[in-house]
């Protein structure tokens, strides 16, 4: 398969405001995902959680919603459903919210738990789908939409430290507030939308072309899948054994070497933006590689370091570099499915991730038989292969995208084609 680089044309008519909305539920949507894990020390020293009991939490919050976001993902294509990414965020919300009511029982924190990582993998393929018509498909946009994101990701362990250690677990009723402030946002911002839409199109001269349609590219969607997965596993192993290995190496204090996990995701948003607007511009593919080939150089500068200074400072150029592709990766599953966007953002988003996490038991596995510094030339190796695979991978223009009508209430279901 002959690649090329030339960028996808965005064709769709755009909407700034839907798109910042859109952004700003996204923060407050995995705002949830990080007060999940921000909880967990509270569970043990407030509610005499033992270690494998707050595993259990966690496995509930991420194993179910990686596993669920295909599905929520297909069902967007068959039934439209766009009202899901509402539904979500307020799901994702309540499961935070009343776990801590319900600390004094374990089987219905883990229940609400599990609810709150649905409610998450339920907001995600809906979103996507809409950011994707609010920005016109373009990888620029796409990455503003993923930022948001990594802004809640960020915001939640402060607010958790506040409002916990404040009110105690109860307090947790307080963390539902973003998802009822920015869910009564996106619904005015929605209505908004769709009845300019409706205007435009009532008004407009001539009928509205028909999206152009582009059969589904199942191989390169299925190849695209693998190189995600060789990301997927550098971003979990870095975040799970960074920290780990500047303390065994070279004898870290651990709130010193704990900020390579607040630069990591940090440098990755500035990364994250960086990638989707060069991307616009230069090629995705282009992207992809360039971001490959320098994360590979990263990781081999934590393996090389001398100190863990340069551990720290390694660690965050890794962050950006790994997450130049990652908007572009996004947008190219969608061009390789341009009839399946929920289920190709369902898998991208979702269950692509999870695989990361499955691998992390091997990589402890041989860290405990060579060292960490193993672990890390392991990571080298298969964001190397990703490098590699990406070249098996060739650029499609992107099919043009119906004009955005957002309305998750008025929304008729469609079939997919």
């Amino acid at each position: 398969m002959r690649a090329t680089t030339t960028p996808a044309p965005a064709t769709a008519p755009r909407s700034r405001t839907m798109l910042w909305t859109l952004t700003a539920t996204h923060a407050a949507n995995d705002f949830f995902t990080g007060a999940v894990a921000a909880l967990l020390p509270f569970f043990v020293l407030q509610a005499g959680y033992s270690y494998a009991a707050v595993a259990g939490i966690t496995l509930a919050a991420t194993a179910l919603s990686s596993v669920a976001q295909p599905v929520f993902g297909y069902l967007g294509d068959r039934f439209g459903m766009r009202w899901l990414s509402l539904a979500g965020l307020l799901v994702a919300g309540a499961g935070v919210a009343v776990s801590g009511l319900l600390a004094d029982w374990y089987l219905a924190v883990w229940v609400a738990i599990a609810l709150s990582g649905i409610g998450v993998a339920a907001y995600h393929p809906a979103a996507t789908m809409e950011a994707r018509a609010a920005g016109g498909g373009t990888s620029g946009a796409m990455s503003v939409f993923s930022v948001g994101g990594n802004v809640g990701v960020t915001l939640a362990p402060a607010a958790v430290v506040l409002v916990v250690g404040w009110f105690g677990l109860p307090g947790t009723t307080l963390l539902f507030l973003p998802a009822v402030v920015l869910g009564a946002v996106y619904l005015v911002a929605t209505r908004r939308s769709s009845r300019a839409a409706r205007s435009a199109a009532s008004s407009a001269s001539s009928p509205a072309r028909a999206p152009m349609t582009a059969r589904d590219d199942w191989r390169s969607f299925a190849w695209l899948t693998v190189v995600l997965a060789m990301w997927s596993v550098a971003y979990v192993g870095t975040s799970a054994f960074v920290v780990l290995y500047s303390i065994d190496r070279f004898d870290a204090p651990p709130e010193f070497a704990s900020l390579a996990l607040s630069l990591f995701p940090a440098a990755g948003a500035v990364g994250t933006l960086l990638g989707g607007w060069l991307a616009d511009r230069i090629g995705r593919l282009r992207i992809v590689r360039i971001g490959y080939a320098l994360a590979v150089l990263s990781i081999l500068g934590i393996v090389l370091a001398p100190s863990a200074e340069i551990v720290i400072a390694a660690t965050a150029a890794l962050g950006f570099n790994l997450f130049l592709p990652f908007a572009p990766q996004i947008t190219l599953s969608h061009s390789y499915l341009p009839n399946r966007i929920g289920v190709a953002s369902g898998l991208t988003l979702g269950l692509t991730l999870s695989l990361g996490g499955l691998a992390t038991p091997l990589l402890g596995a041989l860290a405990d038989r060579g060292g960490i510094q193993l672990v890390f030339v392991a990571m080298a190796v298969l964001v190397a292969a990703g490098l590699g695979l990406s070249f098996v991978l060739a650029e499609r223009a992107s099919e043009r995208i119906p004009p955005h009508d957002p309305d998750p209430v008025a929304e008729a279901p469609v079939a997919a084609q």
